[in-house]
């Protein structure tokens, strides 16, 4: 391909003009980057004991992590962002997603009340859900009467 055709398709990834793509992309006379929606990878693992899900979000920091558990559904979201540089650029490939990102993720009710942790190690947040079935203990309070 001759390097002018590179060049116009450069020039228009950095004007935005690759939109259709559904992935962020740099844009100079922006004021951020433009963004959407990306689904990170996702792995369900089921034992007998448990439910592992493990999501790939390499170059996002804990605190934009989100993950709720409502209504039935695992949802897992936050941001990844993007490290701009100051000086103008061509990109040549544009892979990497940034932006917001979601997972939803529907569980079972047998498994909406158990015990559930997650941990986020080498860009790998695994969340792990306990199959046991014991019953839910909810504490009762008691209310001494105003005097």
């Amino acid at each position: 391909m001759p390097i002018q055709v590179l060049r116009v398709i450069r020039d228009m990834s950095d004007r935005g003009g690759l939109r259709s793509r559904r992935c962020t992309y740099y844009c100079p006379e922006a004021e951020a980057p433009a963004s959407s929606w990306w689904k990170p990878n996702t792995d369900i693992l089921e034992s007998e004991q448990q439910v592992k899900i493990r999501v790939e979000l390499a170059g996002v920091a804990r605190e934009n992590v989100n993950i709720e558990l409502k209504g039935g559904r695992l949802i897992i979201s936050g941001v990844r962002a993007e490290r701009r540089p100051e000086e103008r650029i061509y990109y040549h490939q544009l892979e990497l997603q940034y932006g917001h990102f979601l997972r939803v993720i529907a569980l079972p009710e047998s498994v909406v009340h158990n015990e559930i942790t997650a941990t986020l190690e080498d860009g790998v947040l695994q969340v792990v859900i306990s199959k046991d079935e014991r019953a839910v203990e909810i504490p009762i309070s008691s209310i001494e009467p105003d005097e």
